[in-house]
């Protein structure tokens, strides 16, 4: 209901409009009178009306003297004048204070009741356009941890350091970095037996598995860091400390340090095989992209500038690599077809590629694009059974032969009838998933994510079961049992505490639910 007060000098008005006003058809309620204006500024600043209707000749204080107080107080509700003078003056200063409509006396109900519902109609859009502001901006924070992330992925392997974005977060991250020294331990997971199971069993679950045992090493170190998924075997983590004489010197033993720790505790814990490798230290946060590049050819270990005897030129580019796939990933193929000419004008056209060096490129990036494409559910043996390891065998290597077999492999895998759909699904399932392992504490549903992503949630629900094979109720109490249970195995807490932490407020139903998924009572598992 809009809040209405009315300001007059004349009692048989007040008692009259008070009385003839339709209220409860203009959705409107009367909340106060005063018959002068020094009366009518402490009513209105009390009751906080959304709209004024006043007189303008009042004793003690004008209608206009009054609105003026008002507007000084920050008063920003509408404004009908009552007058019944016809005096320009009076006209130009309720323009001036914005008074949203004028009238003369005498007044009828009918004009008075179509002036309310012309001011009402506007109340009701500018309520309506707060709202979706603010749902906007509620919509904007809540993804903006996945925009963050998105910005990370290309500073390691593009130029986002040219173009740093409109978001609160990564604001705050470049201030603490100007002040900090950086580096890039990247983590690839060797295909084993374990690696297999896992990607049986579920892989988003393993990504949050392998997502714990680093921030509970990292954290013990009380350092900062961005944990990156740059594809489904491939992790990245930006390190970062405080710059002085004896930083670098720190960060290297930490990274070594770190790195060595998780690689065991992925093995013993997780049964997970992982290689790590370090990339060089930068002073400039812009320069992480050398760093990760660094840790890449780190993993393989190869150095970067090292000398090397080949023929022909050298054209393996591990951040090129990235930034195609994550073009191809998000079905981009003009910016595609624009990383391949930026790429390709780099290399020297008049000196060919040995065979050999041709074969290694296309490898790594078929590893690399292989991997963050079957992250979102694409295998690429499935539309592309044809694929040549080397482009145009038989004949001479050269960046023309190079630039087309690149853009053609593009072209084929993003209008391949497996891509447009299927990337849609797996980036609103992903951000699902991603948003359900961050929250799984909280009170979260299927219907709040639904509001989130702009999607009904009977189809929501069809897309995760389809994606996922599983509903999102069983998933989330999966992701909740599953970390109940290393809670208990740890023995640190009692069962309330555990139950509080996995989002549970009653013991007896997080007892139930326990049982039901892991056979065993919480009190089994307690050491």
């Amino acid at each position: 209901m809009w809040k209405v007060v009315i300001i007059d000098d004349d009692p048989n008005l007040l008692e009259g409009m008070r009385y003839a006003i339709p209220w409860k058809e203009l959705h409107a309620e009367w909340v106060g009178e005063a018959i002068d204006g020094k009366e009518g500024l402490e009513l209105i600043l009390q009751s906080e009306p959304d709209i004024v209707i006043s007189d303008i000749d009042m004793p003690m204080m004008n209608g206009l003297e009054m609105l003026e107080a008002l507007r000084r107080e920050q008063y920003e509700g509408k404004f009908i004048i009552l007058s019944g003078y016809s005096d320009f003056e009076y006209a130009r200063q309720a323009l001036r204070l914005s008074v949203d409509d004028y009238l003369s006396k005498p007044i009828s109900i009918e004009s008075l009741k179509k002036v309310l519902e012309r001011v009402i109609g506007n109340l009701e859009q500018e309520r309506l356009k707060e709202q979706e502001a603010q749902e906007l901006e509620q919509r904007l924070q809540d993804f903006e941890p996945y925009v963050m992330k998105e910005w990370l992925k290309s500073l390691l392997v593009g130029d986002a350091g040219k173009q740093i974005i409109r978001s609160e977060l990564v604001q705050v991250k470049v201030e603490q970095w100007e002040r900090q020294v950086h580096v890039v331990l990247c983590m690839e997971l060797e295909m084993s037996d374990g690696l297999k199971n896992w990607y049986a069993f579920d892989r988003s679950l393993m990504r949050f598995a392998i997502q714990n045992v680093i921030r509970e090493i990292l954290d013990a170190y009380g350092i900062e860091y961005e944990y990156m998924e740059m594809n489904s075997r491939l992790y990245a983590l930006l390190i970062h400390l405080d710059a002085n004489e004896q930083s670098e010197q720190l960060l290297h033993t930490i990274t070594r340090q770190s790195s060595r720790q998780i690689e065991l505790a992925l093995r013993d814990h997780v049964k997970l095989t992982m290689a790590t490798g370090v990339g060089s230290f930068q002073k400039d946060w812009r320069q992480l992209g050398e760093s990760f590049e660094q840790a890449c050819h780190s993993l393989k270990g190869e150095t970067l500038g090292e000398d090397k005897p080949i023929q022909g030129q050298e054209i393996s580019s591990v951040r090129f690599f990235h930034q195609l796939a994550e073009a191809v990933r998000n079905v981009q193929e003009e910016h595609g077809n624009q990383l391949i000419a930026e790429y390709i004008a780099g290399l020297r056209a008049d000196e060919p590629f040995h065979k050999q060096d041709v074969k290694q490129f296309v490898s790594e990036l078929w590893v690399i694009m292989n991997y963050s494409l079957y992250d979102i559910g694409i295998e690429l043996k499935n539309m592309y059974p044809a694929f040549e390891p080397v482009p145009e065998p038989g004949g001479e290597h050269t960046t023309d032969s190079l630039q087309r077999w690149l853009k053609e492999m593009v072209r084929t895998i993003i209008h391949s009838t497996y891509m447009n759909e299927n990337v849609r699904h797996q980036k609103i399932v992903e951000f699902i998933t991603q948003f359900t392992h961050e929250h799984y504490m909280e009170d979260i549903t299927l219907g709040m994510i639904a509001e989130k992503v702009q999607v009904s949630k009977n189809y929501l629900g069809q897309i995760f079961k389809n994606v996922m094979n599983e509903t999102f109720n069983n998933y989330i109490t999966r992701i909740r049992m599953e970390r109940a249970k290393g809670m208990l195995l740890e023995g640190n807490l009692y069962i309330y505490e555990v139950a509080d932490k996995v989002g549970y407020n009653s013991i007896s139903y997080f007892s139930t639910q326990f049982k039901k998924y892991t056979g065993y009572n919480p009190t089994d598992l307690i050491k």
